[in-house]
């Protein structure tokens, strides 16, 4: 994997992270409902799963 692919995968979780801590504040000061928060995670999980199967892809197709 070359640094520019290492680079890209490492911004890209950062963003990725940005969601989970915006929730996390949702639940904890600002205290909304559960439901919504489910919700949250489940869109999010997708988005992780979708990032996940691109970094493999990354990772085995320009490990040669």
């Amino acid at each position: 994997m070359k640094a520019e692919h290492i680079e890209l995968v490492i911004e890209f979780g950062v963003i990725l992270l940005s969601p989970v801590i915006h929730t996390l504040y949702l639940h904890y000061v600002k205290k909304v409902e559960a439901e919504v928060i489910k919700q949250n995670l489940r869109l999010f999980l997708k988005l992780y799963a979708l990032f996940a199967i691109a970094v493999l892809l990354i990772f085995f197709s320009f490990n040669k």
